[in-house]
């Protein structure tokens, strides 16, 4: 518990160090990190690491797409896709011997999900009027993500009787699953007040919060949160490891920390392009 305490802090410490560079290439950066690292420990579960052309190729399209703007992405992206999958198939005619279609099949789907799905936080920046309003939004996915997997493992361990999925996630249980959406919902909308209130009353940018869509937003984020997080473990499960990674102690690895951020953010961005929150 106090390694997973001392990861958190540190880990939240540096969360919030690149936020203040919001309007930077350094979130770019950040973003396709998190890509490289997770791609990283997929391809080590899945066996895929051994051929490291293939991973580098994966990897390389990856981390290009958080540095492509809305026009970029609509020009090119339908060509840059083409050529991915094209280099894929070339990689399994020459590999043929020693790499089977199930592992390219496989290395492809990870890194279309965990590129798209985490290049979304470049994008609700893009959608954003202020930097303030963008800020709001990226605290609000990794808000969603973090206080549901906070409330389901602190309710799971002081009330957890009834086991979820046993067969994916052992530890995992009813009361912690509900327990996680309302201290998800109560948290957020706590904490969204505060944002609110340090905008206009500290730095004197008004923000018009809507709550009622938060309301029904909240709960619904919570639940695909935890879809992704049993997405993650299931993957795990059948390829038969405990934890994606160990680059953060007491958490597992990128994935493990990432899996429900992975789910919620394009969620998110779909929903604020359509009724944005504030």
């Amino acid at each position: 518990m106090k390694q997973r305490i001392i990861t958190a802090v540190v880990g939240l410490a540096i969360f919030f160090a690149v936020l203040t560079w919001y309007h930077t290439v350094i979130i770019n950066i950040s973003v396709a990190a998190i890509i490289f690292l997770a791609l990283y420990e997929i391809f080590h579960v899945i066996g895929a690491w051994e051929n490291k052309l293939l991973s580098a190729t994966c990897m390389l399209f990856g981390c290009l797409l958080p540095f492509l703007s809305a026009q970029q992405r609509t020009q090119w992206l339908p060509y840059c896709g083409a050529i991915f999958a094209v280099a894929l198939f070339g990689i399994l005619l020459f590999y043929h011997k020693t790499l089977n279609y199930s592992k390219v099949a496989s290395a492809f789907a990870a890194t279309f999900v965990i590129s798209y799905t985490t290049s979304t936080l470049i994008w609700l920046r893009e959608i954003s009027e202020t930097a303030a309003e963008g800020i709001y939004y990226t605290l609000l996915v990794f808000g969603l993500a973090w206080l549901t997997d906070t409330g389901a493992y602190l309710f799971g361990v002081t009330m957890g009787k009834h086991k979820m999925a046993p067969e994916i996630s052992p530890k995992k249980t009813v009361e912690g699953a509900v327990g996680g959406v309302v201290f998800c919902i109560a948290t957020v909308f706590l904490l969204s007040c505060l944002y609110q209130w340090i905008c206009t009353g500290i730095w004197d940018i008004h923000l018009e919060t809507n709550y009622l869509l938060l309301l029904f937003l909240t709960p619904v984020a919570s639940l695909v949160s935890m879809l992704g997080d049993l997405s993650a473990s299931l993957v795990k499960r059948q390829c038969g490891v405990k934890d994606y990674g160990s680059l953060m102690p007491g958490h597992g690895g990128i994935v493990d920390r990432f899996d429900s951020v992975f789910f919620v953010a394009p969620l998110l961005f779909l929903v604020i392009r359509l009724f944005p929150i504030v």
